[in-house]
């Protein structure tokens, strides 16, 4: 009996033949592979097991009897010519050969010569393609007619993954450039295959001239005006005190002034009431930040947890938890700017 991994390698191979994946297992005990059933063109139609049975297109063996009755057929010849009365026979004068070129009578059908090294990647694509093949087969996976339209894959079918409720996914992938498509129609109404969009990560929009609220949003706020409402409509963790990166003091810790702090932390008696409110701009532009970053720190906190960490998507998290806490570094400075002033 063949094993995993030989199995599925036999398996993609014979799909790639035109051979059909049933749903019926081997009846042999301890084997539940598949059975092939050979194509609709041929007669009759064989089904067979890739672990336990011979390659069914392989020449039947012959048995001793088989090859002496060959052998002993072999031994009748026909009556020699000579026997046959001349005068009965009539012969004609015999033609000449068709001579038959090795050429090409038009080098324009000619093929293309193949380079050595190519041909050999190319088998070893074919087989690397097969044995992914015969894996995701076994996982439920469909193998389409389309092939691959990468100028680099030759010949590799597309796989559909399964999908819950018996519909039928739209992302067709290729396990050789592990691409993935989706068919659009274009301007003639014919479908064609185009590679599908990645969904992107939450982009909280980079901090600008604009992220003091005073400015014009910028394109990229604009256009995560969707993304920020299905951010909002996450529940949010608990609170904990927020820390700078540079070692700056706690975000939680309110501002205080000291030219508007008396001697027993009560404001002077010449401070007017208006001169310790901030700018409504300003403090809420703070909280949205430190409410961002609290995400940030969150979503970095749960990319980092798993096993098969995702490089990218924590790279691009940290480079903007690093551009919101300027932002909100630069806000802290207005605010201290607006205290100085009174």
């Amino acid at each position: 009996m063949s094993s995993i991994s030989d199995v599925s390698s036999k398996l993609g191979t014979y799909m790639l033949r035109g051979w059909v994946l049933t749903d019926r297992t081997c009846p042999n005990a301890g084997c539940n592979v598949p059975l092939m059933r050979s194509p609709a063109s041929r007669t009759p139609v064989v089904q067979f097991c890739v672990s336990c049975d011979g390659d069914p297109d392989a020449p039947p063996v012959r048995t001793p009897a088989q090859v002496t009755a060959v052998r002993q057929s072999s031994d009748i010849r026909p009556p020699s010519l000579s026997s046959i009365d001349a005068s009965t026979h009539y012969s004609r004068s015999s033609t000449p050969p068709t001579e038959i070129s090795s050429g090409l009578s038009s080098p324009t059908f000619a093929p293309p010569p193949i380079d050595p090294e190519e041909l050999q990647r190319r088998r070893q694509q074919s087989d690397r393609a097969s044995a992914e093949i015969g894996k995701l087969l076994l996982q439920g996976w469909a193998m389409l007619a389309d092939e691959c339209p990468n100028s680099q894959c030759h010949g590799i079918p597309l796989m559909r993954p399964p999908k819950a409720g018996g519909g039928k996914d739209p992302r067709k992938l290729c396990v050789a450039c592990e691409t993935t498509y989706v068919d659009e129609k274009d301007s003639d109404g014919f479908d064609r295959l185009v590679p599908a969009s990645q969904p992107g990560e939450v982009n909280l929009g980079e901090p600008g001239p604009s992220s003091d609220g005073m400015g014009p949003s910028s394109p990229a706020t604009a256009r995560d005006k969707g993304k920020s409402i299905a951010l909002d409509e996450t529940p949010m963790p608990t609170k904990r005190p927020l820390s700078s990166p540079t070692g700056a003091p706690q975000l939680s810790v309110p501002f205080k002034h000291p030219r508007l702090v008396g001697p027993f932390g009560a404001p002077h008696a010449s401070t007017s009431i208006h001169a310790l409110t901030p700018s409504p701009a300003l403090e809420s532009t703070a909280r949205s930040l430190e409410t961002t970053l609290q995400v940030l720190s969150d979503k970095l906190t749960t990319l980092s947890s798993v096993r098969s960490l995702d490089l990218q998507s924590i790279s691009q998290t940290a480079e903007t938890i690093s551009k919101v806490t300027e932002a909100l570094g630069q806000v802290k400075q207005l605010e201290s700017k607006f205290f100085h002033s009174f």
